[in-house]
């Protein structure tokens, strides 16, 4: 009896139900989990651009108020995710629109070639799944996901001002937890909160460092075959580069469809040679050189986290997965090989 009593008291335990109590909140949460991550990511990020800046104007004997770096900054990421807006998304529906276009071209040209009457039954059956009664509820639950996503958004970079703004006050106000009744849980709450952000450092910090060289490459390879909206796109690779190996296979998609129209199969080749290039540059280089001094995973395990990770939590998994499972090894003292 007192061995079962001794076995509740332990720590590990305590550590555990609190594990299991921020999952199931996180779970009742789930219709929020949009706002929640991307608020946090926000955080994270501007907070880390911020540190970065005063170490590098402390360096130069340079002093600037905190919260005039925070809203510059704040202002430079807004003003970066509109140009992309403005920029680049009209250009991905210009050409959508023109691939379409020519593919209801082919679809009235009545050939009576094998290749166009395959087209033509493939085209026959989309047109019935998109009017059919499911396709139609498709379209309008994609509609209300979008504009609910679109107001997740704005509401994350309102909270993120907020928070970075009155950081310190924040800080203060929850180190009095310590004083109340409530340490305990805050004592398990603040281990798991402080393993968590050493992994997900580790992961993004390394990211963004590939993320940018994948971007800078991408660029000069689409510059040197004549791309059209240089910048938009680099953005983009780099955004999309912050998702571990997956980030890269998914800019083949805006990137083809644009190569196409722009210089027809010879450019999706060309895209497609391009993406295998960096794809292998980051994971056979970029990756085992960064992650050596932080963390190491085989790319095996990145490919089976990521895509368990994706089925679990889609988009979101893409970028948390990576992170949650070393999170997971440093929560049970996993050695990693880092040799």
């Amino acid at each position: 009896m007192n061995s079962i009593v001794q076995f509740f008291k332990k720590q590990s335990f305590n550590r555990l139900l609190v594990l299991l109590g921020v999952i199931i909140l996180l779970f009742l949460m789930k219709g929020m989990l949009n706002l929640i991550l991307m608020t946090f990511v926000f955080i994270y990020f501007i907070n880390r651009c911020e540190n970065i800046l005063t170490n590098f104007l402390e360096r130069k004997n340079i002093r600037i108020n905190s919260k005039i770096k925070i809203i510059l900054i704040f202002i430079f990421f807004v003003a970066t995710i509109v140009f992309i807006m403005v920029d680049f998304l009209p250009l991905i529906i210009e050409q959508t629109k023109q691939i379409v276009e020519e593919i209801n071209g082919l679809y009235v040209s009545g050939s009576s070639s094998a290749i166009i009457k395959y087209f033509q039954k493939i085209i026959d059956n989309a047109y019935e799944s998109i009017f059919s009664a499911q396709g139609l509820n498709y379209i309008t639950t994609s509609i209300t996901y979008i504009s609910k996503f679109g107001v997740d958004f704005i509401l994350s970079l309102i909270l993120t001002l907020f928070f970075l703004l009155g950081k310190d006050t924040v800080i203060r106000f929850t180190l009095r937890m310590k004083q109340s009744k409530m340490y305990p849980l805050y004592k398990e709450v603040e281990f798991f909160g402080v393993k968590f952000l050493s992994s997900f450092g580790k992961v993004i910090e390394v990211q963004v460092i590939i993320a940018l060289v994948n971007g800078i490459i991408s660029t000069i390879f689409l510059s040197i075959i004549g791309f059209p909206n240089l910048l938009g796109f680099g953005i983009m690779i780099m955004i999309l580069g912050l998702i571990p190996v997956a980030g890269v296979m998914i800019s083949l998609v805006p990137l083809s469809l644009v190569a196409f129209n722009f210089g027809g199969f010879v450019y999706v080749a060309y895209v497609f040679i391009m993406i295998i290039i960096v794809h292998a540059f980051e994971s056979y280089v970029l990756n085992p050189k960064l992650m050596a001094s932080k963390t190491k995973l085989p790319v095996f395990y990145t490919f089976v986290v990521l895509i368990i990770s994706e089925h679990f939590a889609g988009v979101w998994g893409l970028l948390f997965g990576i992170p949650l499972f070393i999170f997971v090894l440093e929560v049970f003292e996993v050695p990693m090989d880092t040799q």
